[in-house]
């Protein structure tokens, strides 16, 4: 009947040790909903499989099941999971210690161009080197991206991410090729004619359907700035070719199409922001019910800040 089932492309997810230790517990607790279920049933315990009268061999114990059980349940599962991470979600296990726990609040951080560098004409070019190959994403954002919202998940940033293969703005979908420790991504933006691609250590990149444009027909707005984001204990270098000859692939496909460097020209380095989750204050009003404001008298001869 023509239909051609296209599931999520998942060779790129490799599961850590805590993902697949999550991918046990999963199992485990599968065989005990299954288990219940089977003796609310009426279901007891047998050598032999017997539908008959209700006897199943399994019903023991999740770490008594023959080890062939135990994988058919685990590669169902692990399955499940990195779908879950194909998709953009991210898991964390709930077991960690304080310190790691901590270290996982902030799950990315987003690094820019501070906003009075915006361009908002010609074509221009940057790098970033991937010095850990694990949770990035890369490319242009308008100035009003906002520190604690992903790249790519609204309106403001148009992303790569060789982790997960993919292309993001306002969602994600399937793009290009993973990259590896070492590699280089070229971000590139043309906004004359409203396009951006995207290249891995000089080959440009391409879309399932075989297009070198990753996207295009957006609106120029206020312009755009270098964006990166990092997840926890990533490392990558943003390059914006102040020193051209730093570039590593600028003459191999910038050049040529007529790109210049982010930072062509300039004589200081470009003024960075990050993001940082820091403490919130809000006024304490007059008579709070736990909270009382008071001022210290500063000491002779003291100075104040």
């Amino acid at each position: 009947i023509g239909y051609k089932p296209a599931p999520l492309d998942l060779s790129h997810i490799k599961l850590t040790s805590t993902q697949e230790a999550m991918v046990d517990k999963l199992a485990e607790n599968a065989h005990n909903v299954w288990a219940r279920d089977r003796i609310r049933q009426g279901w007891t315990y047998g050598i032999q499989q017997d539908v008959k009268n209700r006897r199943n061999p399994r019903l023991v114990p999740y770490v008594l099941l023959d080890e062939r059980t135990k994988k058919s349940n685990k590669d169902s599962l692990r399955e499940a999971v990195r779908t879950l991470l194909g998709y953009g979600y991210n898991l964390e296990a709930q077991d960690q210690d304080h310190s790691m726990l901590s270290m996982s609040a902030e799950r990315f951080r987003i690094f820019r161009a501070e906003k009075t560098y915006c361009v908002n004409a010609g074509k221009w070019y940057f790098e970033l080197e991937v010095l850990t190959a694990g949770q990035m994403r890369v490319g242009w954002a308008r100035p009003g991206c906002l520190p604690d919202q992903e790249l790519g998940s609204d309106d403001q940033a148009f992303v790569f991410d060789g982790f997960k293969v993919q292309r993001w703005h306002q969602g994600n979908e399937h793009f290009g090729r993973a990259w590896q420790t070492g590699d280089v991504v070229g971000c590139m933006v043309d906004l004359n004619e409203h396009t951006m691609m995207f290249t891995l250590n000089g080959e440009v990149m391409l879309d399932d359907s075989g297009s070198e444009l990753a996207f295009k027909d957006f609106e120029v707005g206020d312009g755009f700035i270098p964006v990166c984001s990092l997840g926890v204990c990533q490392v990558g270098q943003m390059n914006f070719g102040k020193d051209v000859s730093s570039l590593k692939y600028f003459t191999i496909c910038g050049l040529q199409e007529g790109y210049e460097p982010f930072a062509v020209n300039m004589n200081r380095d470009v003024t960075m922001w990050l993001s940082k989750r820091l403490p919130q204050f809000v006024p304490v009003p007059p008579h709070h019910q736990h909270i009382e404001v008071y001022t210290t008298p500063l000491a002779p001869n003291a100075n104040s800040l």
